[in-house]
């Protein structure tokens, strides 16, 4: 049985955290490490973790405040495990998580780098299931036409890969773990469990990334333009990624943005449906504004 490390990045929200650490030591799978490293200036992580009083659990300070991939990247270098897998403060795992992907992806070939799973989104008492390709294949060209779809609480990623691709990226506010997974899966091969793992919590109060439209825009603009050459030997995909960073400014009501975006869209690939949504925006997006009514 190999040591999974499982990193908590926190960030002044220790109400959750008891109940993500919880969710990990819970786990059938046993060997195992929690490293929590602590990114805010809120010290009460600190006594979630000496409450929960159990020695796989480690705790780090930081002299600073910490963005996700710095609090990640710490925990990772400190890490002792073959296998390193990612929990955010606000989330958490089913019981046989770890055992079900652990089973499928400890003894795959070298060439198979990550594993990652489907979820359950939670809101308001409701629960949603999310579906992920299955199987062993390679992701790259799927991350690249999506740029989502790949939630750092179901990554399982091999250390030794880790090392040899980097760690996340620091300077995007969006989008880490995509961006991370592009740069694993244009070497490695990825592994796919459909089947929800984690309990993706949409707590009211707690504020998630994903929902920050000028985060969004940024990070998917970094990750554009740092993978341009592979875009530009997919012009369908790059003219999609084109267009709805164009839907992300609009819906911005940066009309003038939004436009460039669907016109280079249609410039890269003549679809009809890039044509129409930039003629809907001349005049400032009088058109536009005009059919919203």
């Amino acid at each position: 049985m190999a040591k999974v490390s499982v990193i908590i990045p926190t960030h002044n929200r220790p109400e959750p955290l008891y109940k993500a650490v919880s969710s990990v030591l819970n786990q059938t799978y046993k060997d195992l490490e929690v490293i929590v490293v602590d990114g805010g200036l809120d010290r009460r992580a600190e006594e979630v973790v000496r409450d929960l009083n159990d020695p796989r659990v480690a705790y780090i300070k930081s002299d600073k405040d910490l963005n996700g991939s710095e609090a990640r990247n710490i925990g990772i270098r400190r890490a002792g495990g073959e296998f390193i897998a990612l929990l955010d403060d606000d989330d958490e795992w089913l019981s046989e998580k770890l055992d079900i992907q652990m089973k499928a992806f400890e003894h795959t070939p070298r060439e198979v780098g990550f594993c990652f799973s489907a979820v359950k989104n939670v809101y308001d008492n409701k629960i949603q299931d999310t579906k992920v390709p299955s199987g062993i294949r390679d992701y790259f060209e799927v991350v690249l036409a999506r740029l989502k779809g790949f939630l750092s609480v179901t990554l399982i990623v091999k250390k030794y890969v880790l090392e040899d691709v980097g760690y996340f990226d620091e300077r995007l506010p969006s989008h880490q773990e995509t961006e991370l997974v592009l740069r694993i899966s244009k070497k490695y091969k990825g592994l796919g469990i459909n089947q929800p793992l984690v309990l993706v919590s949409m707590r009211k109060g707690y504020e998630k990334v994903g929902f920050d439209i000028n985060k969004r825009i940024v990070g998917r603009e970094i990750i554009i333009n740092k993978y341009m050459e592979d875009y530009k030997k997919r012009p369908v995909i790059f003219a999609g990624q084109l267009f709805r960073q164009g839907l992300l400014h609009r819906s911005n009501d940066q009309m003038t943005k939004a436009r460039d975006y669907f016109k280079k869209a249609w410039d890269t690939d003549h679809r009809p449906l890039y044509i129409l949504h930039y003629l809907s925006l001349i005049g400032g997006g009088r058109i536009y504004r005009w059919f919203r009514k």
